[in-house]
């Protein structure tokens, strides 16, 4: 029977490089078949990241300062936890990767596992999904998250939500990825853009996004088509 890890972290800000973990939550799961994963465990802990917290983090979170002091994760069981797993799947992995990478304690275990996405690995734009937030998937899915931005809650509703969907993300992280850069983009076009699962980059002042290399010539076809209204001038860039 293989064994997966849901995991979602909360932190002091977006920047893995200057911020800090605040919460992590891990959701164990077993798969006899790719229609009946089960959960085995799960595990929650706060940390205190001896810094005080934001205005903004406290209200997204709900977390305060007094709740964190003198609280720790126990990075020796994370670690366990990681290393008999043969997946990890977040909704931005990206976003939970970059942060638990730099804990040095379980870099190596994070690093070694595949990782999937909930965000980019299962085709929402096919079923006509807009919004790909994990309060609205829920919410379109017809349940809610009691408590979003709370580590083992996400974990839960990310589980809940990839349950039936499990074979296509799987497969999908396996495929070559290429980000998109839509550079120059006409700003009538953003609403488009938004809606095609693009992010707009206030450092690079650039729209981007992921997609797998199966979706390139329908992505150019998009790009051509739609925004630059037949003068191609996106970038590609392969980051698998």
């Amino acid at each position: 029977m293989d064994c997966g890890l849901i995991v979602d972290i909360e932190t002091t800000g977006l920047s893995a490089e200057k911020d800090r973990i605040i919460e992590i939550g891990i959701l164990e799961f077993a798969v006899e078949s790719e229609e009946n994963p089960v959960i085995m465990g799960c595990y929650g802990a706060l940390e205190d990241p001896n810094i005080p917290l934001s205005d903004e983090i406290q209200r997204i979170t709900g977390l305060q300062d007094r709740w964190l002091a003198g609280r720790k994760i126990d990075w020796n069981f994370v670690k366990e936890t990681f290393s008999r797993a043969s997946i990890a799947i977040a909704h931005n992995a990206e976003f939970d990767r970059s942060f638990l990478m730099r804990r040095p304690e379980i870099s190596d275990e994070v690093n070694a596992i595949h990782w999937a996405c909930s965000l980019r690995h299962i085709d929402w734009k096919k079923r006509c999904i807009a919004t790909r937030s994990l309060t609205y998937l829920a919410a379109e899915h017809g349940f809610l998250n009691p408590f979003a931005h709370r580590a083992v809650f996400d974990c839960a509703t990310t589980f809940k939500l990839i349950a039936p969907y499990l074979g296509e993300l799987i497969q999908k992280s396996y495929e070559k990825e290429f980000r998109i850069f839509a550079v120059n983009a006409p700003f009538e076009a953003k609403d488009d853009l938004k809606f095609r699962g693009y992010k707009w980059d206030q450092m690079m002042r650039v729209w981007s996004t992921v997609i797998p290399e199966s979706a390139l010539e329908a992505e150019r076809k998009f790009l051509s088509e739609v925004v630059y209204k037949g003068i191609s001038s996106h970038q590609e860039q392969s980051i698998s």
